[in-house]
C-alpha cells in the first residue's frame, strides 16, 4: 500500500511532465465502509452502525468511470471521474491513485469512502413567526444502489396548513441506464403536487445527446397575498409537460443546440390570477455554450471538498408561444438570453449572471423580464472568509398575476413569512463565515455573522419610493462529518429585525442560506421570469 500511495504522489503531480496519456492495466475498486477501525471517529458502536448501511455496490462506481482496463487515458478524464463520483453524493471522500508498472503503464485504484446515508429524524424548524415539526426518513443510497428515497410527514403552522406528506424517489441511472428518474408527490389539505422527470442528462463531458420529458400535475388551492398582508385561498388546477432534445459539440468549450416543446393547461378560478403563459404551448430553440475549469476547495460553504467551477456560460433563445385550443392562452414570439462569468484569483471569487427576456407581438413587448445574480467571497485565511449574495428581479409589461415574497425563507431573516409581496424583488446577504475545524466526534462547528437587506415592489411603483428592510444577527452551523451532502448541515440563526426594532426569532433550518460560488451548468430551454412564490 505504501508503494501505491508513493506512486500516487509521483503520478498525479507529474502526469503532465512525462506523458499526456497513461496506459491503464488494471482497475481496482476499494469502497470503504462509513466507519473503519483506523478512522478518528471509530467508537464502540461503529460496527453496529455499519450494519445499518449497505455499502455502495461496485457497479455504481464502475458506471461513473471514464477510463477502463487495458486502455489509455489522461489527467482530464481522471479529474473528471473524481468530480463525477463526488457529485453522486454517495461518498464522503474520493481518491484515484496509481501504481506504476513501468513503461508508462499503471494500475489504477479507485478509493471511495461511503457516507452515512440513512437519516431518520424528527425535524423541527422555526423562523418568520412560524414553525414546523414532524417525522422524516431520508435514505440517499437505498440498498447500496445510489437510489434516493424520502418519506416525510410535517405539521406546518404557516397558513394553518397542518399536516403535509411528501414521498420522493430518485435514481441518476435507473436500471443502470443513462436515464435519470425522479418522482415526487407532495400533499396537504389545500393542494397536491406530482412531479415526474425521466430524461438522459449530460452525464459527462463526452455525452453528446440529452433528451427526455418533465411533467407536473397540481390541484387544490393556492395562497394569494395582498399588500395589506391579507391572504386568500383560491382553487386551481394545472398540468404541464415538457419534452426536449439537445446536441452538444466539443469537450471543454462546449456548444449546445437545444429544442423543447412545452404545453400548459391551467384553471386559476379567476382571470385576475392567470399566470404568464397559462394555457399556452411553447416551441423553444436555444443555442448555448459553457467553458469552465474546476478547483477543489474546502471551508467555503462546508468542511468537505467542493468542486468550484471557474469560467462562463451563455445562451440565446428564440421561440413561439401559442394558445391551446380556444382557451385564454398567449400568442407571442419570444426572445431571451442569459450570460454568466466567474473569476477567482488571490482568494477573491466573483460570479455574475445577467438574464433578459421578453415576449412580443407586432413590436409590442409583453412579459419583459430582467434579473441579475451576483455571488462572491473574499478569503482572509483558511478558516475565515466574507461571503455575499445579491439578487435583483424586475418585470415590465407583465399583465399576468405575479407574486414574489420577501421573508425568512427567501433570505430576509427575522421577518414574518408571507408578510411582504410584490412583482419585483431585491435581496442581498453578507456573511462572515468562520471554520475553526474543531470536530466533536462526527460533528464539526462553524460560525456566522450576517446582515440581510431587501425590498419588494409592484410595477406601478418606482424603486426609489419603496421601503427597504434589513436584519442583522449571528448563527452557528452543525456539520455532519460523515456526509458531504449540504442537507446534513443544521443552520441555526439568531436574527434582529432592524425595521420593527425587535428580536426576529431563532431560525432553524438546513444548508447554508446561500452558496458563496455559482455553477456554470447546462440549462434546458425555458421562458424566464415565471417563478411565483405560492407558499
Amino acid at each position: 500500500m505504501k508503494l501505491v500511495i508513493f506512486s500516487l504522489i509521483l503520478s498525479i503531480y507529474s502526469i503532465s511532465l512525462f506523458s499526456q496519456e497513461l496506459q491503464i492495466k488494471n482497475i481496482y475498486i476499494d469502497n470503504q465502509r462509513v466507519f473503519e477501525p483506523d478512522d478518528k471517529d471509530w467508537f464502540f458502536g461503529a460496527q453496529f452502525m455499519n450494519f445499518f448501511h449497505k455499502t455502495t455496490h461496485k457497479y455504481v462506481i464502475k458506471d461513473e468511470l471514464l477510463f477502463y482496463p487495458n486502455s489509455t487515458t489522461d489527467e482530464d478524464y481522471i479529474y473528471e471521474t473524481e468530480r463525477n463520483l463526488r457529485q453522486t453524493d454517495l461518498f464522503s471522500s474520493v481518491k484515484i491513485e496509481f501504481d506504476s508498472l513501468g513503461y508508462n503503464t499503471y494500475d489504477a485504484y479507485i478509493i471511495t469512502k461511503d457516507r452515512w446515508s440513512l437519516y431518520p429524524s424528527i425535524p423541527f424548524g422555526t423562523g418568520g413567526g412560524e414553525y414546523v415539526y414532524g417525522a422524516k426518513i431520508d435514505e440517499y443510497n437505498l440498498f447500496g444502489t445510489g437510489t434516493y428515497l424520502k418519506l416525510e410527514a410535517l405539521h406546518r403552522s404557516e397558513n394553518n396548513i397542518g399536516w403535509q406528506g411528501q414521498v420522493q424517489i430518485r435514481n441518476k441511472r435507473i436500471f443502470r441506464t443513462p436515464f435519470l428518474f425522479d418522482f415526487m408527490l407532495t400533499s396537504h389539505q389545500y393542494k397536491t403536487i406530482q412531479n415526474l422527470s425521466l430524461y438522459k442528462p449530460y452525464i459527462n463531458l463526452d455525452t453528446r445527446y440529452s433528451y427526455g420529458v418533465i411533467a407536473l400535475n397540481g390541484f387544490g388551492s393556492n395562497f394569494v397575498y395582498t399588500p395589506d398582508s391579507n391572504m386568500n385561498i383560491v382553487p386551481y388546477q394545472e398540468q404541464n409537460i415538457k419534452a426536449f432534445f439537445s446536441k452538444s459539440w466539443f469537450r471543454n468549450d462546449r456548444i449546445f443546440a437545444n429544442f423543447a416543446i412545452e404545453v400548459n393547461n391551467s384553471d386559476r378560478s379567476s382571470d385576475k390570477l392567470r399566470l404568464a403563459y397559462d394555457n399556452s404551448g411553447k416551441f423553444l430553440l436555444m443555442f448555448s455554450s459553457v467553458s469552465q475549469k474546476f478547483y477543489p476547495i474546502k471551508n467555503i460553504n462546508y468542511y468537505h471538498t467542493e468542486d468550484m467551477p471557474i469560467g462562463g456560460y451563455g445562451s440565446a433563445t428564440l421561440g413561439k408561444i401559442f394558445p391551446i385550443e380556444s382557451k385564454n392562452g398567449d400568442n407571442l414570439y419570444y426572445v431571451g438570453g442569459q450570460g454568466e462569468i466567474s473569476y477567482y484569483k488571490d482568494n477573491l471569487y466573483l460570479f455574475g449572471q445577467l438574464t433578459g427576456a421578453s415576449g412580443f407581438w407586432h413590436s409590442q413587448g409583453q412579459y419583459t423580464y430582467q434579473e441579475f445574480l451576483g455571488l462572491g467571497f473574499l478569503r482572509f485565511s483558511n478558516s475565515l472568509l466574507l461571503a455575499a449574495r445579491f439578487n435583483q428581479q424586475t418585470v415590465w409589461n407583465w399583465t399576468a398575476y405575479r407574486q414574489l415574497l420577501l421573508d425568512n425563507t427567501r433570505g430576509l431573516r427575522g421577518y414574518e413569512l408571507n408578510r411582504l409581496a410584490g412583482d419585483n424583488r431585491i435581496i442581498s446577504n453578507i456573511e462572515l463565515r468562520y471554520f475553526p475545524d474543531i470536530p466533536i466526534w462526527v460533528i464539526n462547528l462553524s460560525g456566522v455573522l450576517f446582515a440581510d437587506i431587501g425590498t419588494v415592489w409592484n410595477q406601478d411603483k418606482k424603486i426609489f419610493d419603496t421601503q427597504f428592510y434589513s436584519s442583522v444577527g449571528a448563527g452557528i452551523r452543525l456539520h455532519f462529518t460523515k456526509s458531504a451532502n449540504p442537507s446534513q448541515t443544521i443552520r441555526i440563526d439568531f436574527a434582529y429585525n432592524t425595521y420593527d426594532k425587535k428580536f426576529g426569532g431563532i431560525i432553524i433550518s438546513t444548508k447554508q442560506l446561500f452558496s458563496a460560488f455559482g455553477n456554470h451548468d447546462y440549462k434546458l430551454p425555458e421562458v424566464f421570469g415565471t417563478t411565483n412564490d405560492i407558499e
